[in-house]
């Protein structure tokens, strides 16, 4: 309750009052009734002022105490009355400098404590408004961890992947994960120079697969070789509205390119606006760059396979690669029973025109032979430079029948065509032995024997025909 009353100056002032109000009272209390005992109450306000702990509060009661007791003692008759309570004035006097000394030093501690408290609730806010930033700061530590991560991720994977096909699965799956599945639809369109049609890949795969590098998003961000970013559609200047009734209301493109060279483009789309942020466009030109590097990279290990098992003057596979392919089809042979032929064919006196006209002409006319066999060819013949000017071909599943009716079209073709060497026309004619398994042989050695014999027996017997093996022209 001290406390409470020490803590509240309202309080303090309340009791002021009252015994100012009481004062006059009390002088007319104590006239009328002549005791003296009355006059002790006179002490309560310096009691008051006592308890006080607020200066003003305390020495105010203190004086009027004081005061109090001059009065009234001048205006006592009683001699020794007057005496005595004139006694008590000095008294009162010490009192009230040693309480206003006293007070004065706790006036003192309690602004000290004010002080400090007041430092201690500025440092506590200062440390809070730290707390705040580091946390901020923290967090976006750690979401930056987190994207670094998954970029780290990204490239971890599309790199260690060199098929083509495989790299851009791979690469659509990532993006969907990292800019979000929820968010619409991604495309990924790889356009090399020396292929006729680009590979395009979509996701979820069972929405439609579109032209994406030839519409206006694509033609701007091929263009401009830079990445794009439409939050709506019906809005941005730089497009034609497609209208309210589109799926695409905002779009992101990121072009795939290597070296001052485009590979092709990223894109993300959906059918609301303003789904993609600057953030997630910067995120996907990050990953758009990694996807380059790593198709890049599966162009060239495609290409070094290539020179590795194609004959670079013809552009057919090498002798080595078709060995491989022959015990695969003999595999298949063995396991499901699956008929194929072999056919090998060789130039008539092609010695003559290298003899006559140098070699340069004589790898011009195997360039063109080279042209005529895989325009007679189907998908899924294999075409091979089995060695010099001699060339051979596989054809899965096909019967010796089937096998005859091919190579006779291509001796015709080869017998009526002019070839080009160095200006000047050639002719030629070729001749051809052909082998079916199992009917000649069931592995690879036995198979290429006996079609070989059947070459040199259209060889020997007038060449410009095709012989079966066994015999039969």
């Amino acid at each position: 309750m001290l406390h409470a009353f020490y803590k509240r100056p309202s309080l303090q002032w309340a009791l002021l009052a009252v015994l100012l109000l009481a004062y006059p009272a009390l002088i007319i209390l104590v006239k009328a009734t002549g005791r003296m005992e009355w006059l002790t109450l006179a002490l309560l306000p310096a009691v008051a002022g006592l308890l006080s702990c607020r200066l003003a509060i305390g020495n105010s009661l203190m004086v009027f105490t004081i005061l109090f007791f001059w009065i009234a003692g001048i205006a006592e008759e009683d001699a020794s009355v007057r005496s005595a309570m004139l006694f008590h004035i000095p008294v009162l006097i010490l009192a009230s400098l040693f309480v206003f000394l006293y007070r004065h030093r706790l006036h003192e501690q309690e602004l000290g404590c004010e002080k400090f408290f007041a430092e201690l609730e500025e440092r506590l806010i200062l440390m809070r408004e730290q707390y705040k930033t580091d946390l901020l700061v923290n967090v976006s530590d750690q979401k930056k961890f987190q994207k670094y991560s998954l970029l780290h991720r990204v490239s971890r994977v599309i790199g260690s992947q060199l098929q083509l096909e495989k790299l851009a699965d791979k690469i659509m799956k990532e993006v969907r994960e990292i800019i979000g599945a929820e968010r619409g639809r991604f495309f990924l369109a790889i356009d090399f120079s020396d292929k006729s049609e680009p590979l395009v890949k979509g996701l979820p795969e069972d929405k439609e697969i579109r032209e994406i590098m030839h519409d206006q998003y694509g033609a701007w961000t091929t263009l401009h070789r830079s990445t794009l970013l439409v939050s709506d559609t019906n809005d941005d200047f730089r497009f034609q509205a497609l209208g309210p009734n589109t799926m695409i209301r905002s779009v992101m493109l990121a072009p795939l390119q290597m070296e001052g060279r485009l590979l092709g483009v990223l894109r993300a789309e959906s059918p609301w606006a303003e789904i993609f942020t600057k953030d997630d466009v910067r995120l996907f030109t990050i990953i758009a760059d990694l996807a380059s590097v790593a198709i890049e990279n599966a162009r060239l290990y495609q290409y070094a396979q290539e020179l590795a098992i194609t004959d670079g003057l013809t552009g057919l596979y090498l002798r080595r690669f078709f060995n491989q392919r022959l015990e695969e089809e003999l595999s298949r042979y063995r396991e499901h029973g699956t008929p194929f032929s072999l056919c090998l064919m060789d130039l008539d006196h092609f010695k003559r025109v290298n003899d006559r006209m140098g070699h340069l002409a004589g790898d011009q006319v195997l360039a063109q032979f080279g042209e005529t066999l895989r325009s007679e060819a189907r998908v899924a013949d294999l075409l091979c430079r089995f060695g010099g000017e001699e060339f051979a071909l596989l054809l899965p599943n096909t019967n010796i029948e089937g096998t005859l009716v091919m190579a006779e079209r291509i001796r015709a073709r080869v017998a009526q065509r002019e070839f080009i060497a160095n200006g000047e026309i050639v002719r030629l004619t070729v001749s051809g032995g052909i082998g079916e398994c199992p009917r000649h042989g069931e592995n690879m050695n036995e198979l290429i024997r006996v079609t070989d014999a059947a070459l040199y027996l259209a060889k020997s017997s007038g060449r410009n025909r095709i012989v079966i093996a066994g015999g039969a022209r």
